[in-house]
């Protein structure tokens, strides 16, 4: 079984959020035919989307299927977590001198770079980022990409 780095966004129907562009039948095969990992660092940008959609729709609560998600995605071991590497900070660190701003897409970068993974995201911006940067942006590939190969 491949093994990839997912952003974010490839965990959000864990937590009940859809993800536009993403099918159900698409998300099964990435769980059927991939081993995913996810830093662990990320899980702090999940609660925020998780959260700030809440907001968004004016809940009172937070909903049960975000919160048996997340823990799912925590205890459960179908997300395999990865702890961050002190050298991944150099990793960071460059991509942020560059002109990067965020700070969680640099943690992915430098997880799939230490791991020799590829990343799956849909972040286009980033992955031209990283090839106007020179770096290597062929990491960065779509769930289309994985579906249609």
């Amino acid at each position: 079984m491949d093994s990839v780095v997912v952003d974010t966004t490839y965990l959000l129907p864990l937590v009940g959020l859809a993800v536009r562009g993403l099918s159900r039948k698409d998300y099964d095969y990435i769980l059927e035919n991939y081993r995913m990992f996810y830093p662990m660092p990320l899980l702090a940008e999940l609660c925020a989307v998780i959260t700030k959609q809440a907001r968004k729709e004016r809940l009172d609560e937070i909903p049960r299927q975000a919160i048996e998600g997340l823990n799912s995605i925590i205890y459960l071991g179908v997300i395999e977590l990865v702890p961050l590497d002190g050298e991944d900070l150099k990793i960071i660190y460059k991509l942020l001198s560059y002109g990067w701003r965020d700070v969680f897409d640099s943690i992915l970068y430098a997880t799939a770079v230490r791991l020799n993974m590829k990343i799956l995201t849909m972040d286009d911006k980033f992955k031209k980022f990283l090839e106007e940067k020179g770096l290597k942006h062929g990491l960065l590939i779509s769930h289309k990409q994985l579906t249609s190969s």
